[in-house]
């Protein structure tokens, strides 16, 4: 939707996305294509942009997996956008009109990233800006070996863009289950900026909305973040405890944490504000042991958490973490596919890639048995199929009969 922002409005646009059968139909001729993926998703990009292209239509590819092997992509694609596409999509446009695009667009980080695409999502649909949610910053103040973000500099929405957007999805209508507006804040991290969070958290209170997002642990030990938090409608934060070894990563080795008996207490502060907590945890580092994978289930046994989010290592291209392991000879696969946070693509340090899976999928199992909210889904679910398959039966029975 940013793209269709910074198009003029005599383009005719139209949004493809998560479509699943295909037919020839679908690939016209004489069009400009855009693509953006994820690694995971990169070889079915490639296919489609194939098809495209063999249809007679140009195709610009770009996001994360572009930007980090735009050789690789320029062999499905006739351009590639390599970073940010705000500073040079108006060129694209300008250049594919004129027959003349480039192979290669490389978009600078704009400090006002949002503000030329704003009238844009202004204009939107209430429940469509409620699905998408709304995107306040660019980049992080903390940068992850694993992490494969595009850029690294910190910007943020002016902060009336982000209350009026707000406002808008509180216009969107309400189940019949939910008594307030919730908007989802779509952060890298939301804590990136104290001082920016603080007042949002502050001018969000007037709305009498509820909301989510991503969120750095430093804002389990800042009670007065905590407090306007809670005061604004937070319900819960997405949160990176990453692994039970706090002091490899700057972001979880905080002053107030000194080992993982530390986000004990991170919890308990959250909890005590009222506010709930996903953990997100990767498994696969190169110190974590066999029995680290125990020593998890009993913090979440501890915690009180309720829920939490596993995935292993995964070394996404563009990462420091990919660098250093293609350097290492450990990376044994590079299908794309399998680049998905639950499927192994390197060796171990401390254990075999069989154990190392073993391990993986009986401790996520084991963790479902910590969130009875997943259990209660789960059977909802099952017997809302089983009604769906005695109702199909039923029906074509009566219909061939």
């Amino acid at each position: 939707m940013t793209l269709a922002g910074l198009t003029p409005p005599d383009y005719r646009i139209q949004f493809i996305n998560k479509k699943y059968f295909w037919s020839k139909r679908d690939f016209p001729a004489g069009k400009l294509v855009a693509i953006t993926c994820l690694t995971s998703a990169a070889l079915h990009a490639y296919r489609l942009a194939d098809l495209f292209r063999a249809a007679g239509s140009t195709v610009v590819l770009g996001g994360p997996h572009v930007t980090a092997l735009p050789d690789e992509a320029l062999r499905h694609a006739d351009s590639v956008i390599i970073g940010e596409a705000e500073s040079v999509w108006p060129g694209v446009l300008s250049d594919f009109e004129a027959g003349i695009l480039k192979k290669r667009y490389t978009g600078e980080p704009l400090d006002d990233f949002f503000s030329p695409v704003y009238k844009y999502y202004r204009r939107l649909d209430p429940v469509v800006l409620k699905k998408t949610g709304l995107h306040i910053d660019r980049g992080c103040k903390y940068h992850c070996e694993f992490c494969a973000r595009i850029s690294e500099k910190c910007r943020w929405v002016k902060m009336e863009q982000v209350l009026e957007l707000a406002r808008r999805i509180k216009q969107a209508p309400l189940p019949f289950f939910m008594k307030k507006a919730h908007v989802v804040f779509r952060s890298d991290n939301i804590f990136s900026s104290p001082k920016y969070a603080k007042e949002l958290f502050r001018r969000l209170k007037a709305l009498d909305i509820t909301w989510s997002g991503n969120s750095s642990m430093d804002i389990c030990f800042d009670e007065e973040a905590l407090r306007l938090a809670a005061e604004s409608g937070c319900r819960g934060f997405l949160m990176g405890f990453e692994t039970l070894r706090p002091e490899q990563f700057l972001k979880t080795s905080l002053p107030q944490v000194k080992s993982s008996r530390d986000y004990l207490t991170a919890v308990k502060n959250l909890h005590r504000h009222k506010i709930g907590v996903l953990g997100s945890f990767i498994m696969g580092f190169d110190e974590d042991r066999p029995s680290d994978f125990w020593r998890l289930l009993w913090f979440l046994v501890r915690s009180r958490m309720g829920h939490c989010y596993i995935t292993m290592l995964t070394p996404f291209p563009g990462s420091k973490l990919f660098e250093r392991l293609k350097a290492e000879n450990r990376i044994f696969s590079f299908n794309w596919t399998r680049y998905n946070f639950f499927t192994c693509v390197f060796k171990p340090r401390r254990m075999s890639v069989v154990s190392f899976y073993l391990l993986f999928y009986l401790t996520r199992l084991a963790t479902l048995v910590f969130s009875l909210h997943n259990i209660i889904i789960y059977l909802v679910l099952l017997f809302s199929f089983r009604l769906a398959y005695e109702f199909s039966y039923d029906f074509m029975y009566r219909l061939f009969q």
